[in-house]
């Protein structure tokens, strides 16, 4: 351990986390909502509580940052960031261990989740393949194997990994698996007549996390929309010159964590700008666990499944001609 980390309760948190905290503290205070940070150092919290880190040394790292605020902050900002860390230096007195499952195994489609989740642990790709498309074979339509098998296995492989229970290597082992299992389930949808709609779904900012996005073009799709898929760390100037390419007319961009709004919110400024330009609907985990952040942003609707997403946007398009 350096000598800075050793005098410094921040850099000393293993995994990154002193640098996640502090840019949770900037980003909460760019996006105005204060529940940004705290929700970050409670996630933090159990990840290092199962990972044999006291509790403590995250609450000293809150406290060394409120004493020192202004190293993080610019000075306008300074009031502002100590009420943030002291209302979550509040929450972090009791500590949460993430102990419920993100899959209710008691319901039909729970179970065949918990069963393709089980298969995927255990290296058994094809086995959970067969788990799911026998629910297909049984009635149950693909955008409801989205919403209700896979994307709970998505949370909880998350879950687990917040508890030290899987690797690294395990989520991405079972994220690629749920991607090709997309692509199989798409491979088997019906052909839907085209509509004279376009929309294009993507995730800006750093974030690796693209399956929502992918989730949200196929629902389009398999509704008749034209749906391009663009996938994650896309980058802002790069979308903006390709919807001035082609005709666009709903924009869904997703954010699973709460730094990728700030991207979206600073394209949405920048289409504001121009005289003609796509709807934006958004989605994802970061809008879901601050339901008013989409208003704040300027987006035109905010969805928290793909088929709300399209039921969205066939509003918006219809309002927008006037019908």
């Amino acid at each position: 351990m350096s000598s800075r980390s050793a005098s410094d309760p921040v850099a000393a948190l293993p995994y990154e986390i002193g640098n996640e905290l502090v840019t949770a503290l900037r980003d909460a205070l760019d996006l105005g909502v204060p529940r940004v940070f705290t929700d970050v150092a409670t996630w933090a919290q159990t990840a290092l509580v199962f990972r044999d880190t006291s509790p403590a040394a995250l609450v000293r790292a809150v406290d060394a940052m409120r004493s020192h605020v202004e190293s993080y902050v610019p000075a306008r900002h300074v009031a502002a960031a100590r009420a943030i860390l002291g209302s979550a230096r509040q929450e972090l007195e009791v500590v949460r261990l993430a102990d419920t499952s993100s899959i209710d195994s008691s319901t039909p489609h729970g179970a065949v989740s918990q069963r393709y989740l089980d298969a995927l642990l255990e290296g058994e790709e094809q086995r959970g393949a067969r788990e799911v498309l026998l629910a297909v074979a049984n009635g149950t339509k693909i955008p409801d194997v989205y919403e209700q098998i896979i994307t709970p296995v998505l949370y909880e492989t998350g879950r687990l990994w917040q508890r030290n229970e899987i690797s690294i290597s395990q989520e991405h082992v079972i994220t690629a698996a749920v991607e090709r299992m997309m692509a199989q389930l798409m491979d088997l949808a019906p052909a839907r007549p085209h509509r004279d709609l376009s929309v294009v779904s993507a995730s800006l900012g750093s974030s690796q996390h693209q399956i929502g996005a992918r989730m949200v073009a196929d629902a389009f799709a398999l509704c008749g929309w034209q749906a391009t898929y663009l996938g994650s760390t896309v980058p802002t100037y790069d979308l903006l010159d390709y919807i001035d390419r082609i005709s666009v007319d709903v924009l869904a961009l997703s954010a699973t964590l709460t730094r990728d709004v700030i991207p979206i919110r600073d394209m949405i400024a920048e289409m504001t700008e121009r005289a003609v330009a796509p709807m934006v609907i958004v989605g994802g985990r970061a809008f879901n666990v601050h339901p008013t952040l989409w208003r704040e942003i300027g987006a035109d609707g905010c969805a928290t499944t793909p088929l709300m997403a399209v039921a969205l946007a066939n509003e918006l398009v219809t309002h927008c001609d006037g019908a």
